[in-house]
């Protein structure tokens, strides 16, 4: 039995991108034994998917100090280092690198054009030859596996079944009124603040949807529910309550469309083909942007856009996207739902 061990540390809307390609490797190697790993909140993502043998959390970040974490470092290399005949890269830096040299066997990564820090290429058994980086990234990763013989023409991800909603959002959702489906996705988070719209562009397309649909607000962490409350004020959508992994991946997958930022959502979104409308900022909608066809893509193509750049002093890309645009990317897509 062949033992591969994916790396693909964070985050999580890189790791969904990085699904397809586990997916076409599950497939060529239906005999192997996969194992991933991943940071604690990847490692819990990558729970709700069927078909990986092992999930390995790696728990790096969470140590403070220099020592604490050459400690950890050197006790995990010591249980997992010759686990695996094959270790696979898919995220291209020095860490995840040096991570896969340790852990002993042949290692396949991006070459020196495609790695994120070109260093880490240095570290490979085998570098996969140059791939445009404009192209999606789904592609690029799926590119990664011709060094193994594997080609993938289509795009799939591991298949789930529907599940069911935890009992306290199931009552949530009882209270509200709002039965098993049909809501709008309103994503007000990003882990970009250059990814996120301000409550006023949310409370302008929120004005435009309601009241024909209901609409949900989800945020993630304090800062982004401090933001849907704010839109909530308006009165048109209503604040979700905080959503661990496999609530969130239920809610999107019966809702009616998602509009989101370049992140975990917009991502999730394609995973369940539900048509979304995704608002581009600093990243490239070529590269990062919903593959389903019924999706729409709202963008401002500026002399310096798509810098992917974390911050920035005037976020032009963002704040001259304006609510109109979104409202109506989002009708299109209802009116062929309809």
């Amino acid at each position: 039995m062949e033992r591969i061990a994916i790396v693909r540390l964070s985050s999580l809307g890189d790791i969904v991108h990085a699904l397809p390609a586990f997916q076409a490797l599950r497939r060529a190697r239906p005999q192997a034994r996969i194992s991933w790993i991943a940071e604690p909140a990847g490692a819990a993502l990558l729970a709700n998917f069927p078909g990986i043998d092992e999930i390995v959390p790696f728990a790096l970040k969470g140590r403070r100090g220099a020592a604490a974490r050459l400690a950890y470092l050197a006790r995990f290399v010591r249980r997992w280092r010759g686990r695996f005949d094959l270790v696979i890269d898919f995220q291209g830096l020095l860490k995840s690198a040096v991570l896969a040299l340790l852990l002993g066997g042949r290692r396949i990564g991006f070459g020196r054009a495609n790695a994120r820090e070109p260093l880490a290429a240095l570290l490979y058994s085998r570098r996969a030859p140059a791939f445009p980086e404009e192209r999606h990234v789904i592609r690029k990763n799926l590119h990664l596996l011709s060094l193994l013989g594997i080609a993938a023409a289509e795009v799939e991800y591991p298949r789930r079944d529907g599940g069911q909603p935890s009992p306290g959002l199931a009552a949530w959702l009882r209270q509200q009124g709002l039965g098993d489906g049909g809501w709008i996705v309103l994503n007000v988070g990003g882990n970009w603040p250059s990814k996120r719209l301000s409550a006023a562009q949310w409370r302008q397309v929120a004005a435009g949807l309601a009241p024909a649909h209901e609409l949900l607000l989800l945020w993630g962490n304090d800062a982004e529910r401090a933001e849907a409350e704010e839109v909530a004020g308006g009165g048109q959508a209503r604040l979700a309550p905080f959503l661990e992994f496999p609530d969130l991946i239920w809610v999107i997958a019966r809702a009616r469309l998602v509009i989101s930022g370049d992140t975990l959502a917009l991502h999730l979104a394609d995973l369940t083909r539900t048509p979304a409308v995704g608002v581009f900022g600093p990243s490239s909608p070529e590269r990062n942007g919903p593959l389903l066809p019924a999706s729409r893509v709202v963008c401002r193509r500026l002399e310096c856009g798509f810098c992917y750049r974390r911050r920035c002093d005037t976020m032009d890309c963002l704040k001259g996207i304006a609510a109109a645009d979104i409202v109506a990317a989002a009708r299109s897509i209802d009116a062929q739902r309809d």
